[in-house]
């Protein structure tokens, strides 16, 4: 394996190398080359966000971080999809990103509360239908990220640029991979007795209703309590559990 090969390895991938190494001076080269990853990862988001503000101002840095998010995980991460529709719908996914929370920022909390809900479910039924993927960490989060950031002006250009630069990244490395279903299959695959379907509208009902809450005990900041219900709400029984027993603690 060349060194750039090990480079794109993922924290997996890296640490199996590290564990599985057949001696002392080869487990030392990966760490080596583990810790050189790390460096690189650390500088290339800094000069991300470096340049994201430079361009779009330093008022609209949080959307630079969720272009950021984006981009690191769909360099690897898919759709489960058809390439060039997952293109189209990543592109709606920002567009959603764009328009969703400021929408929200802007109405009664109750209106808030239908608009997250549309949002969510719209982001976790397009973006996560494989869930052992985990996109909604990436999708859900950035959602939240903008909710407590308003969206606005330059911000949506920032986001839709930022959409159309993850969009390419996903296609140029995935293009090449054939997949099985296509956009039309997420919709005929939705039912309500679906484990994927019940966690899709769990996780969806239980973000929107904390935001709901929260705005209208009228606390400052609804998204820290959407952060801690994502986190929660686990598409698995037992991650579920587990989550629920460490937050209570």
């Amino acid at each position: 394996m060349t060194l750039y090969q090990e480079l794109q390895l993922n924290q997996a991938g890296s640490k199996a190398l590290i564990k599985n190494a057949g001696n002392r001076r080869e487990k030392q080269r990966h760490i080596g080359v583990y810790i050189l990853k790390v460096f690189l990862t650390m500088a290339f988001c800094v000069a991300f966000i470096s340049a994201f503000t430079a361009l779009f101002g330093p008022e609209n840095s949080i959307a630079g971080v969720v272009v950021l998010l984006a981009v690191m995980v769909f360099r690897q991460a898919d759709l489960g999809i058809d390439s060039k529709q997952s293109f189209f719908v990543l592109l709606g996914i920002f567009g959603i990103l764009s328009v969703g929370p400021h929408i929200a920022a802007v109405s009664s909390p109750i209106t808030a509360f239908a608009v997250d809900f549309i949002c969510i479910f719209a982001l976790t039924f397009f973006g996560c239908h494989n869930i052992l993927m985990s996109n909604h960490a990436t999708f859900v989060l950035g959602y939240l990220l903008l909710s407590g950031n308003d969206v606005s002006g330059t911000r949506i250009l920032g986001l839709m640029a930022g959409g159309l630069l993850t969009a390419l990244i996903f296609y140029r490395n995935h293009y090449k991979i054939t997949y099985k279903r296509r956009l039309s299959d997420l919709f005929r695959e939705f039912y309500l007795t679906s484990s994927r379907t019940k966690w899709q509208l769990c996780i969806t009902l239980g973000v929107a209703l904390v935001m709901l809450v929260s705005r209208e005990l009228g606390l400052p900041r609804p998204m820290w309590a959407g952060f801690a219900a994502m986190s929660v709400m686990q598409p698995f029984a037992e991650d579920l559990k587990q989550r629920g027993k460490h937050r209570l603690a």
